[in-house]
């Protein structure tokens, strides 16, 4: 399957997540339009600096146009990083939380039994931070393949 109807599925699998995914399709045409990439046989689209002046030294255009991608691809980059900075604080304040509670129940063990509403609670609570951590992983490891399939492109 290609890199980029596995990372739409993940988008879809994980909605949640999904605007904060590196835009890989995006980057693609980029790559394409700008005519910086490896295997790119068109020749670099013109640049034309803020005065409206055009390049027409192939090699300065070819700089510009790379410099134009990194930076978006810079942009692609706080965006995901962001994201997963604000999930990591969130995952680590409910861990918190999660294991206040645990402490909280163990000091008193002889009077809570593991069928009680505070026990079960409690479990559910540390498996739904197990999948969200999941969710975090899969976010991490599918937009750093992302990056890297992008970069080989350059």
């Amino acid at each position: 399957m290609k890199f980029g109807k596995t990372l739409a599925k993940r988008q879809l699998d994980i909605p949640e997540y999904a605007a904060s995914f590196v835009n890989y399709k995006a980057l693609k045409k980029l790559i394409k339009h700008l005519g910086v990439g490896v295997k790119s046989s068109a020749p670099p689209v013109p640049f034309q600096s803020p005065g409206g002046r055009s390049f027409n030294d192939p090699q300065a255009t070819l700089q510009a146009n790379k410099a134009t991608f990194f930076f978006r691809l810079e942009r692609e980059l706080e965006k995901v990083n962001t994201f997963y900075l604000q999930k990591e604080e969130e995952l680590k304040l409910r861990l918190k939380t999660l294991t206040d509670k645990k402490k909280i129940m163990q000091s008193r063990s002889q009077t809570t039994s593991k069928i009680s509403a505070t026990y079960i609670t409690l479990q559910e609570g540390f498996q739904q931070f197990e999948n969200d951590l999941n969710k975090l992983q899969q976010f991490v490891e599918i937009n750093a393949t992302g990056f890297s399939k992008i970069l080989k492109k350059v």
